[in-house]
């Protein structure tokens, strides 16, 4: 998660308020598509489930609105609205690493039962 957030802040400390919120985007969005997701498992709210408060807060209207909202007005803080083709080329790579990293962090929750000590 470490490498995830300084990339984060390095993207917001280069770069302006659409790099800084595009670097964002993949835990934002991600967040609410992978609560949205555990949610509908039948054993999502059970008292015994360890996840059921994280899976109701991100799950929940609350945050869901804030996920959309995000992504909908990402491209809004642009000063144009169709940017140039190596700013374009710009965001497309700081989404890139930002996912990879979020993937990362999720991955490394997964395979945490997995690790040899």
């Amino acid at each position: 998660m470490l490498a995830y957030t300084r990339y984060v802040l390095d993207a917001g400390m280069r770069g302006d308020l659409l790099a800084l919120k595009v670097a964002l985007a993949p835990c934002v969005i991600g967040y609410a598509e992978i609560a949205t997701r555990l949610a509908s498992r039948p054993d999502a709210h059970a008292a015994t489930n360890p996840y059921r408060v994280w899976i109701a807060e991100y799950a929940g209207s609350p945050y869901q609105e804030v996920a959309a909202k995000s992504a909908g007005r990402t491209w809004k803080i642009s000063p144009i609205s169709t940017p140039r083709p190596a700013r374009e080329a710009e965001l497309i790579v700081i989404f890139k690493e930002a996912t990879r990293l979020e993937a990362d962090f999720w991955e490394m929750g997964w395979r945490a039962d997995q690790r040899v000590e």
